[in-house]
Formats: structure tokens, C-alpha cells, sequence
């Protein structure tokens, strides 16, 4: 009994992986071009996954989540091979700062999307 909960933990614990931190949608949908400050997003959101300057000297922030869910199929022997995958969600922010630290502009984007394994991806 103790062996099965341990493989039984062991699949769960592998079912799912993430890697950044979840933006907040709410709050990155309401950044205002001119008024939101590079502080006021690093209050809200923490550090940027990637930091960087644009050739004409515009600071630019990259915030970056994903998460990977495997489908329980996966793991059934001979039907993981025709019905596994996973199911996917990426969530980006790219945000751009005058030299006063002021958000110029801003791109969100939130997608899932349902990623197949097996003889189902050919």
C-alpha cells in the first residue's frame, strides 16, 4: 500500500509544471499608456522574467508564465499512445518605459492551447 502511494504521488507531482509567476490579468489590462509608472508594475508584479533597452534607449520588461498540465490519459498503458498530451497556458506582458519610467506601450497575451503526444500528433 505504501508503494502505490508513493507511484501515485510520484504521477501527480509530474502531471503539472509551471515556470514564471501568473500575471494578473485585471491588473495588466488596466496599466495606462503615460500614467502607470515602472514602479507601480514592479509593486504589482514583482521582478520581470527579462529586462532589457531598445536601441533608441526605451526600457522594456518581459513578464513571462507558463503552465503545463498532462492529461491522465498519458499515463493509461496503450491508450497514452493515442490519446495523451497536455493542455498549456502561456501568458506574456512586454511593457515599455520612457526615460522618465513612465509605460509608453504595452502588449498582454493569454493562450492555452491543447499539445498532443502519441500517435495522435502525427
Amino acid at each position: 500500500m505504501k508503494y502505490i502511494l508513493i507511484i501515485a504521488l510520484s504521477l501527480f507531482l509530474a502531471a503539472c509544471a509551471s515556470y514564471g509567476n501568473k500575471i494578473d490579468a485585471q491588473y495588466a489590462t488596466s496599466i495606462q499608456e503615460g500614467v502607470t509608472t515602472e514602479h507601480e508594475v514592479r509593486a504589482n508584479l514583482g521582478s520581470p522574467f527579462t529586462t532589457g533597452v531598445t536601441p533608441d534607449g526605451l526600457k522594456f520588461y518581459i513578464y513571462t508564465y507558463t503552465q503545463a498540465q498532462t492529461k491522465a490519459s498519458t499515463f493509461i498503458p496503450v491508450v497514452g499512445a493515442f490519446a495523451g498530451g497536455a493542455d498549456t497556458q502561456t501568458q506574456t506582458l512586454q511593457i515599455w518605459f520612457d526615460k522618465e519610467g513612465k509605460v509608453t506601450s504595452y502588449s498582454y497575451n493569454d493562450s492555452t492551447q491543447e499539445i498532443k503526444t502519441g500517435l495522435t500528433a502525427l
